[in-house]
């Protein structure tokens, strides 16, 4: 199959790959200290930066950034790389800008050797000495693996074009970057007469003509001379082999033949007349072989190669381009040639799932003012190299959407001649593995940062530097063999200063807070054997109070584990595991008081759990959107159906569940699907040790009358064992939803070696959550509400008075508005919106419309008998009948807009619609809407903070991520913009979402992420970790930075009781620890859920007025000054008794009941007192 051009609308379709890996996230250096809020320059060196640094203002490429960085590589030559989103989605982009007048800059042809080879871009490149480079021409894929242009290296001839023709471009050998015409002349003299050759090392997958002459010399390698006859008669083809100009053998019938040419050979093959004419020939005979280039200009060039056809003339933008999505790659050249421009785009997913059309390859370059551009090879074979300042080799720098460098032919190679090879420059950075994952040099206070001194000289070229000669120092630190040791009390920013004789280099150090968790790249690792080839390296990342991170130097670990089973050593900023022995332990990594397990095996084996070969259709029964039907296939159990969202099976009963022994990592269901599966929505459902349902989200299925596997990874905190209960294909897309059938063979799991695997740690507290639900008080601080996921509908209105309730209830708060972030109905139909505003209207809901937001200031009259409500939509409001996600049009119609920004109170709040789970996907202005919002917050002195508001939310507690926004690299988008916004302002910034119905906080880079609780519907966490139902109560004070504690919530637990656990006496001097638990309701309904009395909910403790409530040693000096009997410290659930007496304990929750009248919504209280008594 031939690689071949897509550069115009109507040329022939390129062999691209299908599929890739999804690009890794870079953030760009934030330019503030984190600790302090002031701003910085930021992690760097003197001179030029050896690594990606901010490029200064918008990618002139379009779209939002998140990647827009500029990176020296040589004398003349800069990479850029800008990753960006637009309305059609990501791309990548790297762009290798050329100063050819460098008289130290050179280019010239890459190759992985003979003509018909292929070998991966980085391999040619460092062999040939290439500082950078890009792949190529297109090329016979699959076969030869032959460009399909011709190619001139090094001033040399190498092959001519097919004989289909082809354009060319190159550099010529003083350095002007041109097109080309590479026609070759070439004739073959023998039997006293001129032949006319009419290509020279060709694949020609296009065929021979008829009576053609072609020649082979030994450029060409060792495959088959025979792909351009192709089904020719073999006696219409024959082959000459001429050594030192006579002839050594002659083969009168094909195919032609292959194997290595001698240097002083060259091999003509005919056809037809051609042939005929070989035939005359005998051993001995004398036979010549001239070729040369046709054009004088050709003649000049130092490289030239095929091109796929030019998007770009005269600066502008050649019309009729290919607009589909792949992956590209492009030469272009501006200054009259003088600079040359090497460029790739990406997207995630690879081929088919991201990068640009071709005019937007075009419009790129156009912008950046390149004159002439052509089209290079794309799709799979899309590569960028590059040597980093300093260093010995280049790597690649894109994803090659094949997941792997693909084996390219050829390849356009940037050199630097080798200068004086004397210190000219000295460059200071991140030892291996030391780097954040931003790019910045990063260190906890009190902990390591290990750095390395490199050089290059006079060209920049690298040069050895020897670490003895390099002498350290840093402002306020100490700094030995390039160990950096932040003091204790460190902030802000550290200076690290390296010299070497007269040359000198710093790097900024940012220091963060000290740690405040620990977190390890694998949560569980399972090793097949324990053979040496088995290594597995980790890495141990630290996360301050403020969600900043920075990877942990080993120098800085505890370790503890068995070292019988494995051994552990420090290698490049990592930890090596070498398994030992087939077993297991848990290894315990701890570091500034924190710790974090990572639990081990050696030894795996697959089983099979269960065959589909007893009575299926007893055991299983359908678990679809639809009816299906179930039938008793020889392989299995068949189903088929008719087009529908979810199709599958559950167990008619818990004996019918599948028991899977041991602690499997994967599970894997073998099945013939004659439709697709997207990535991600195959589902099984299982029922863990303790009884609790639980499922996990697999990969998906492709339409095929093969065998294939849907594969699911279990979380690491999985209770074993499990009984699987059922299985799922998903399809939310309408349009991909298509009848078809299923068959299920059989179901595996990979099994290790079993453990006693650590019990999960408790969730830690974060002081965004209010430990005892008093909120942030002053004069400036004012309330807000929120309210999610009641999921009501017309046909099913039950938990129409779950909302009502609700609201009724945050209006006795007084809250300034209430934000209602979506999933207040289950389905997006008209009469189902219709509904929902007349239930929040008669609650009490004034629902602003868009562009009609009270005044920034106001504050609604609470007798006014409503408050302004911001109705968010959540994925279900874009649902249609059986749960068919379809869009947000009978939300808009009955709502408007479904994004906005306003501002109240020095707070902005952006509300974003992600209801198909993609902000770009459910509506793309309002990503440039929040890119303005946060740009105009940055300089608008009347705005003190941010709050973001979605549906969905960045991350998903739970460890299976299912109910999160899809697209990762939206997210890591979202994040950078508000973190960069927080430490470019010292303002507040904050993001909560919804739908994974499991309360929570966590910090990323300064940014809190909350996901509220559900309101009405069942939650999907456990109940100890965030899963139960309630509301939110926030508080903000604008005059506080985000260094500061500017944002507070509430988190408030429905309940229909509450046990209250306390002793019945304790001895003064003593403390107790005080426990209890709710039951909640269901609905308004009776309920069993039980959910413990601590974080994520906030407990609303009170008591007699002897009991002081209070956290640390102060408020105890305080309430024994005061003469209280005893402290009751939210924080930790203990009562510290002070002297004799008796004091009463009291938990107060929100009821929810249905609404009747103000009494209706009267809390639910519990009491318990007890005695102090005398110290012993």
């Amino acid at each position: 199959m031939l690689a071949t051009a897509t550069a115009l609308a109507a040329a022939p379709a390129v062999a691209y790959a299908d599929s890739g890996p999804v690009a890794p996230v870079v953030v760009a250096p934030a330019n503030v200290d984190p600790v302090t809020g002031v701003p910085v320059t930021g992690a760097q060196t003197t001179g030029a930066p050896v690594t990606g640094a901010p490029a200064s203002g918008a990618p002139i490429t379009g779209g939002i950034p998140l990647i827009n960085t500029s990176e020296k590589i040589g004398p003349g030559i800069d990479l850029q790389h800008v990753k960006a989103l637009d309305q059609k989605g990501w791309y990548d982009a790297q762009f290798l800008n050329v100063d050819l007048s460098k008289r130290a800059v050179g280019t010239d042809l890459l190759t992985s050797g003979p003509v018909a080879s292929g070998g991966p871009l980085s391999v040619a490149a460092n062999k040939a000495g290439a500082v950078a480079g890009v792949n190529g021409e297109f090329f016979d894929i699959g076969a030869s693996n032959a460009a399909l242009g011709g190619e001139v290296q090094n001033g040399q001839l190498v092959k001519s074009a097919d004989i289909s023709g082809r354009q060319h471009v190159g550099v010529s050998k003083d350095g002007i970057a041109q097109l080309v015409d590479l026609t070759v002349n070439a004739n073959a003299n023998f039997a006293g007469a001129d032949h006319k050759v009419l290509s020279l090392n060709a694949a020609n997958g296009g065929g021979v003509p008829a009576d053609g002459l072609i020649a082979f010399t030994p450029a060409w390698g060792d495959y088959s001379r025979n792909g351009g006859l192709t089904g020719v008669p073999n006696d219409q083809i024959a082959e000459v082999l001429v050594k030192n100009g006579s002839v050594v053998s002659v083969t009168p019938n094909g195919p032609a033949g292959s194997g290595t040419i001698a240097d002083d050979s060259f091999v003509l093959v005919g056809r037809g007349a051609s042939a005929t004419a070989l035939r005359t020939l005998q051993p001995g005979d004398p036979v010549k072989l001239d070729y040369d280039l046709a054009d004088n200009a050709a003649k000049t060039m130092k490289f030239a190669l095929g091109h796929g056809g030019t998007i770009v003339s005269g600066g502008k933008v050649v019309s009729g381009l290919d607009t589909s999505i792949a992956p590209r790659t492009a030469l272009g050249f501006k200054n009259g040639g003088k600079t040359l421009v090497l460029a790739t785009w990406d997207g995630p997913g690879g081929t088919g799932k991201g990068g640009v059309g071709i005019d937007k390859e075009a419009r790129d370059l156009a912008a950046m003012g390149v004159e002439t551009a052509v089209n290079l090879d794309g799709g799979g074979s899309s590569t960028m190299v590059a040597r980093a300042l300093g260093e010995d080799a280049a790597t690649v720098r894109n994803v090659p959407s094949d997941g792997h460098e693909r084996n390219d032919p050829n390849g356009v190679g940037v050199f630097v001649a080798k200068g004086d090879g004397k210190l000219d420059q000295l460059l200071v950075k991140p030892a291996p593995g030391a780097a954040s994952a931003d790019g910045g040099v990063k260190v906890f206070a009190g902990l390591h940062r290990a750095l390395v001194a490199e050089g290059v000289d006079d060209h920049q070229t690298p040069v050895t530097v020897d670490p003895k000669s390099v002498r350290w120092s840093a402002n306020g630190a100490s700094v030995k063999g390039g160990t950096l040791t932040a003091p204790i009390k460190a902030h802000g920013t550290l200076t690290v200063n390296a010299h070497v004789g007269g040359e000198h280099a710093q790097e900024k150090v940012s220091v963060l807070g000290t740690v405040d968790s620990v977190e390890m790249s694998s949560q569980r690792l399972s090793i097949p054997d324990a053979t040496p080839d088995n290594v597995v390296s980790v890495s141990v990342t630290g996360r301050d109070a403020q969600g900043y991170t920075a990877p942990i130097d080993p120098q800085d670990l505890s370790l503890d584990y068995d070292h019988s089973v494995v051994d552990i050593k420090s290698v490049d900023g990592k930890l090596k595991i070498t398994p030992l022995t087939d077993a297991g332990t848990i290894l315990t990594v701890s570091v500034g008081g924190k710790s974090v397990q990572l639990p081990i095996t050696v030894g795996v084996q697959t089983k099979t759990v269960y065959d589909f070969d007893d009575d299926v259709l007893a055991r299983w029964r359908n678990n679809s959107t639809a009816a299906t039907t179930f039938s008793q296939d020889p392989d299995g159990l068949r189903i088929d159906f008719n087009a529908m969202r979810n199709v599958g099976i559950t167990a008619m009963s818990a004996t019918g569940r599948i028991q899977v022994p041991g602690q499997p990592l994967r599970l894997r269901v073998r099945i013939k699907s004659s439709i697709s599966v997207p990535n991600g929505l195959t589902y099984i459902s299982y029922v863990d040790a303790d009884g609790k349902s639980g499922g996990v989200y697999g990969t998906g299925l492709t339409a095929s009358d093969n065998w294939q596997n849907a594969s699911f990874t279990l979380p690491a905190s999985t209770k074993f064992p499990i009984a699987i209960s059922g299985f799922q294909g998903i399809n939310t897309s309408v349009a991909q939803q298509k009848a078809g059938m299923f068959v299920l063979d059989r179901v595996e799991a990979d099994i290790p070696t079993s453990i006693d695997l650590p019990a999960q740690p408790d969730l830690q507290p974060d002081p965004l959550v209010s430990d005892d639900g008093s909120l942030l008080q002053g004069h400036d601080t004012w309330k807000f509400a929120t309210l999610s996921d009641v999921q009501f509908t017309a046909d099913n209105p039950a938990l129409t008075q779950v909302a009502t309730a609700a609201i009724q209830r945050i209006r006795k708060t007084d809250p300034d508005l209430i934000v209602l972030n979506g999933d207040i109905t289950d389905r997006g139909l008209s009469q189902d919106l219709s509904l929902a505003r007349k239930v929040l209207t008669d609650a009490g809901c004034d629902l602003v419309p868009v562009g009609q937001e009270p005044a920034a200031n106001s504050t609604p009259d609470p007798k006014a008998g409503s408050v302004p409500c911001y109705y968010v939509p959540g994925n279900h409001e874009s649902y249609g009948l059986n749960n068919v996600q379809s869009d947000l049009s009978n939300f808009t119609k009955e709502f408007g807009q479904p994004y906005r920004t306003f501002d109240h109170k020095g707070t902005r709040f952006i509300l974003l619609a992600s209801s198909l789970g993609s902000l770009r996907q459910t509506a793309w202005d309002q990503l440039p809407m929040l890119q303005q919002a946060l740009a105009d917050a940055k300089k608008d002195r009347s705005v003190g903070n941010v709050m973001v508001f979605a549906h969905h939310p960045v991350d998903d507690p739970a460890e299976t991520k299912s109910s999160q926004l899809g697209d990762r690299d939206e997210v890591a988008l979202i994040e950078h913009m508000l973190t960069d916004f927080r430490d470019s302002t010292g303002k507040g910034a904050a993001m909560a979402g919804s739908h994974a119905q499991i309360a929570n906080v966590h910090r990323l880079e300064g940014v809190p992420y909350t996901v509220l609780p559900s309101s009405g519907k069942d939650p999907y966490g456990t109940p100890d970790r965030g899963g139960f139902t309630g509301w939110v109560d926030w508080s903000v004070d604008a005059d506080r930075s985000a260094n500061q504690q500017w944002l507070e919530a509430d988190v408030r637990a429905f309940a229909q009781s509450i046990t209250l656990n306390t002793p019945a006496s304790v001895e003064a001097g003593k403390t107790a620890a005080l426990s209890g638990s709710i039951v909640q309701p269901q609905g308004v309904g009776t309920g069993t859920r039980v959910v413990p009395l601590r974080y994520p909910m906030s407990v609303h403790w009170s008591g007699s007025s002897n009991l002081a409530i209070g956290s640390g040693k102060h408020a105890i000096d305080q309430a024994r000054d005061k003469g209280k009997v005893a402290i009751l410290d939210p924080q930790t659930r203990t009562l510290t008794a002070l002297r004799s007496g008796s004091v009463t304990v009291s938990v107060t929750n929100d009821s929810m009941r249905a609404y009747t009248d103000d009494s209706s919504l009267a809390p639910i209280t519990t009491s318990k007192t007890i005695e102090v008594l005398p110290a012993a």
